[in-house]
């Protein structure tokens, strides 16, 4: 899978939402986010299927798209590239990035915690 781009992460989200739409639906559910015309949305459709991230079938005369990769799995390949590119492949390095530049709260620091002493527990102490 290629890297997305952000005008394909809209429509993913849009597709993910709602399962299937066709290039009208998704022209009617961006008009107030993006002012995308129809063939704006359809280039962007014809890239996406050429990825593998999206496909569609035909019903009478009207295509309906769907995603074909889950969130999960774009937000996985996506944040491994940002930790490749900008931290050496190191996690810790990002984390402690993401929360020395970020407002954190005290919620955040203690669901950090758990996650951490679940990880000790799961692994014994050994980590990823």
């Amino acid at each position: 899978m290629n890297t997305i781009t952000e005008s394909e992460e809209i429509i993913l989200n849009l597709l993910w939402q709602k399962e299937m739409l066709s290039i009208m639906q998704m022209v009617k559910a961006l008009e107030n986010q993006k002012n995308w015309s129809k063939q704006t949305i359809i280039s962007f459709l014809k890239r996406m299927e050429k990825k593998g991230t999206v496909s569609y079938f035909v019903q009478g005369r009207t295509k309906y798209y769907y995603a074909v990769i889950k969130r999960e799995e774009v937000i996985r390949k996506e944040t491994k590239g940002l930790m490749d590119r900008f931290f050496g492949g190191k996690m810790g390095a990002m984390v402690s990035y993401m929360v020395r530049e970020s407002e954190i709260s005290q919620d955040d620091i203690q669901e950090l915690r758990n996650l951490l002493q679940e990880l000790k527990e799961d692994n014994d102490g050994e980590c990823h």
